[in-house]
């Protein structure tokens, strides 16, 4: 069965449209259950938090396609590749505390296990239902570090140390 287009936000999934419209993704999707608008993968970022160090695996082909700067957000475990996870988040997410936005700063050459995660999918729901306040945390805690840093110092604030967790 083919799948029809749809519109795209800027990560490459669905544009958020509202309850009702086409494209919508909604918690409980076709089984019922929900009418929760499943925001844009930019102002959400919830499947990039976690605090398990092989959260996010990069296998060869994934390396292959990587620049050098990707690649210094991985680090080998044995002998298996996966990006860095610091202050509870993979550490090539870069959070935008001013517009409130997640983004990936490798996004065009990111894993395919990110590719792979579709905006409004099973497992992207399950990473809300587990996670949604961490990326909040850390935004939280981003603005307070620039709010008591001086000017020089909030431009390289980037982390989250209360956003960490189980997963």
């Amino acid at each position: 069965m083919a799948r029809r287009p749809e519109a795209r936000d800027a990560r490459g999934g669905p544009a958020l449209t509202r309850k009702g419209e086409r494209g919508a993704p909604r918690a409980g999707g076709a089984r019922g259950g929900g009418d929760a608008v499943v925001p844009e993968c930019t102002a959400c970022g919830t499947c990039c938090f976690s605090a398990l160090p092989e959260y996010v695996r990069v296998f060869g082909c994934d390396h292959d396609r990587m620049d050098d700067r990707a690649r210094g957000f991985t680090r080998f475990i044995g002998n298996r590749c996966y990006m860095r996870i610091e202050d509870g988040r993979c550490a090539a997410l870069t959070l935008d505390a001013e517009h409130g936005r997640f983004l990936c700063s490798i996004y065009e050459v990111r894993p395919d296990c990110c590719r792979a995660l579709e905006r409004g999918s099973g497992q992207c729901l399950g990473e809300l239902h587990e996670k949604r306040e961490r990326p909040l945390l850390a935004l939280e805690a981003l603005r307070r570090r620039a709010g008591g840093a001086s000017e020089g110092d909030a431009g390289g604030a980037n982390g989250a140390g209360e956003a960490g967790g189980a997963v």
